[in-house]
């Protein structure tokens, strides 16, 4: 991590914090021993303030309403159901070496700054310099929705590459949960762009420049 690096990240609430601290110090104590239940504990919170982040977040900072707010709402709904049920199948079978891979994986996600704790990715060079630019436009009331369509577009890849494959990525899956995974990420792959594609332009225009001053409040430079 360098000191450039820009990272999107929200806030983790006590409850996250504490679950994903209690996970990592219970590994790296005994890393043989088998931590299912501390790392299930963490999942419920995750993907709720995951989900919370991009979708009700911004819905409620705004408070926006609308053809826009519909098919956000309805696509994290979708979302949700897909990742809780996948999280629920998966974690509770995996193996200490497995739980040793996540531990690690929730270390690099859990980042700190003026002494609070975050939870987030970095974001690869020209999106952070695309993003920056396009949120800048914006909020100087002359923003393109072609441009911010395309920059959240990437930062929704980020968020299913960090927050699913790499999850995902750390468990040895037969062929079973092979296909469970890949069907999952399909939908949350397709709800998520149907939510950025959709959703974002029929965002009527009061709401656009809050909205986009939400997202770039994500924008964090860790420690």
């Amino acid at each position: 991590m360098t000191q450039s690096t820009l990272y999107v990240a929200f806030p983790a609430s006590d409850l996250l914090r504490e679950r994903i601290d209690a996970f990592i110090e219970a590994v790296n104590s005994q890393p043989d021993g088998n931590h299912v239940a501390r790392l299930e504990a963490i999942m419920d919170p995750f993907l709720d303030e995951v989900l919370h982040t991009y979708f009700t977040g911004p819905i409620d900072a705004v408070k926006a309403k609308g053809t826009a707010v519909n098919v956000m709402l309805g696509a994290m709904k979708v979302i949700s159901k897909a990742a809780h049920g996948l999280a629920s199948r998966l974690m509770r079978k995996t193996s200490s070496g497995e739980q040793q891979a996540l531990a690690k994986h929730f270390a690099a996600l859990r980042l700190e700054k003026d002494g609070k704790v975050y939870v987030g990715y970095p974001l690869a060079p020209s999106l952070a310099e695309r993003a920056s630019l396009v949120f800048q436009e914006f909020a100087n009331g002359d923003g393109q929705m072609a441009h911010l369509v395309e920059v959240m577009d990437g930062i929704s890849s980020g968020a299913v590459e960090n927050y699913l494959d790499k999850t995902v990525g750390n468990l040895e899956l037969g062929r079973i949960n092979r296909g469970l995974v890949a069907g999952a990420r399909a939908t949350i792959k397709k709800a998520s762009a149907s939510s950025v594609e959709r959703g974002i332009p029929a965002m009527e225009k009061q709401y656009r420049q809050p909205v986009v001053a939400y997202f770039e409040s994500l924008l964090l430079q860790p420690e």
